[in-house]
């Protein structure tokens, strides 16, 4: 049986793109402390299950990878809980897991360190608390970065201001923190060197960046000074933007510069102003449908992908019809649904959760298959154009390229398949042949 590598780690990854970042954080700090990654699990002297706690399913895979952990655990290896769910419900993982050897939370990912030392030294469990209201720490120092193969993805800040009645981020994460720009330039200049061809922009809200600092349209300034400075990265996307913090000079960019996609992200959440009032969000759906027409008029090739929420306490079966109709006549490229869960702290929970879990799954399938029947017609007036493929995967056996276009963001939209051949990472033209709900199919282009 191999033997346990003394001052190994091994990061098992969940969660969203911004804990996966958080996760090459983790990284960063061991080796440059002197431990080293691990090839398997089993060979680690460290597994640190980086969790998610963000919604009710989430938080069960969280629960079922650290007790797979602990049961497979070997002698001399040390299990450790990080990230959300860690910050959220530390009493919690202990009463749970009494044999957990520490937990790492997500205001300073540093505190990863002085918990693996403390393990090293006593061989006891590190049971330290976890503030539930320090300030989030973002080191300067420290890439925060994740790269994929040909794509990446930058976080530019982290934390959330908003009181979003449903959400628990801020409790998990505290308020919002700007990285500075110099910092986002320093890590996309890297990410160009590298080669990385993508690079998708995420916080919590992109929109927000910089106003924990009091400036003003800092995205469409710290994009104005980013763009010009990595020329070699062809495809540059925002994720994550707020309804009503799209400003003119941002749009402008989109409409102006090639590198930065049309590609909007603004998750709505919902379309009934009355349940947007209950969620606390934004609830002028005649400013979305107004921002979106413009942009579609400035941005011919604009691609917009929302996400919504069914089964809110007060979606009655009048709101959830709005939010159908919402879908049908606003006709969006990408659509993401989610089922309501009460999230304990948060303001909704006290509202209960009055919809029948049957009910919240048939409204999401509803919705889904309406937007389903919208995209396939979508995509199906691209058949016979030429597009642009960032390669994913190569199938040398059926000469079959996998990757995704400007239209499709990663691990969430659709796939293009094309016959040809290229390597993940590189850049290839093709026409599209044919398309499904989701997905384009299509040949490369011969130079």
């Amino acid at each position: 049986m191999t033997p346990i590598q003394k001052n190994s780690f091994f990061l098992v990854n969940l969660g969203c793109a911004k804990n996966l970042v958080d996760s090459n954080v983790i990284s960063q700090i061991l080796t440059s402390a002197g431990y080293k990654p691990s090839r398997t699990q089993r060979e680690a002297n460290f597994v640190i299950i980086n969790t998610c706690g963000f919604i009710h399913d989430a938080r069960v895979e969280s629960h079922d990878k650290i007790a797979k952990a602990i049961k497979n655990r070997r002698k001399g290896q040390h299990i450790i809980a990080s990230g959300c769910l860690s910050q959220r419900l530390n009493e919690e993982l202990y009463q749970q897991f009494p044999t957990l050897d520490a937990l790492v939370g997500t205001r300073n990912l540093k505190d990863v360190l002085v918990r693996l030392r403390e393990l090293s030294e006593s061989g006891k469990p590190a049971r330290a608390s976890l503030p539930a209201y320090s300030k989030l720490t973002l080191d300067p120092d420290l890439s925060n970065t994740l790269i994929q193969g040909g794509s990446s993805y930058l976080k530019i800040a982290d934390g959330c201001h908003r009181t979003c009645a449903f959400c628990a981020i801020p409790l998990i994460k505290g308020p919002l923190v700007s990285r500075s720009a110099e910092s986002v330039i320093h890590d996309a200049l890297a990410l160009q060197a590298a080669g990385v061809k993508e690079i998708n922009l995420i916080a919590q809200d992109t929109t927000a960046y910089g106003v924990d600092r009091g400036e003003s349209d800092a995205l469409a300034n710290l994009l104005t000074e980013l763009l010009p400075r990595i020329p070699s990265v062809p495809w540059v996307r925002l994720l994550y933007t707020y309804p009503g913090l799209l400003s003119d000079r941002l749009i402008d960019l989109m409409a102006a510069e090639n590198q930065l996609l049309p590609y909007l992200d603004m998750p709505l959440q919902h379309a009934d102003p009355a349940v947007l009032k209950a969620m606390s969000r934004p609830s002028n759906m005649e400013w979305v449908t107004e921002t979106i027409a413009k942009m579609r008029r400035l941005i011919p090739d604009l691609v917009v992908r929302t996400t919504m929420i069914v089964g809110f306490p007060n979606e009655t079966e009048k709101s959830f019809s709005m939010l159908k109709k919402f879908i049908q006549e606003a006709k969006l490229d990408r659509l993401g649904v989610f089922t309501y869960s009460p999230e304990t702290e948060t303001a909704a929970y006290a509202l209960g959760d009055p919809i029948p879990a049957k009910v919240k799954e048939a409204r999401k399938i509803e919705l889904l298959r309406v937007q389903e029947e919208i995209s396939r017609v979508k995509l199906k007036k691209l058949r016979g154009s030429k597009m642009e493929m960032l390669v994913e995967g190569f199938d040398p056996d059926e000469n079959l390229l996998v990757g995704r276009t400007y239209r499709d963001a990663p691990e969430i939209d659709g796939l293009a398949l094309a016959h040809g051949s290229a390597k993940p990472g590189d850049m290839v033209s093709f026409v599209v042949t044919d398309t499904s709900e989701h997905d384009l199919f299509g040949k490369q282009e011969k130079k």
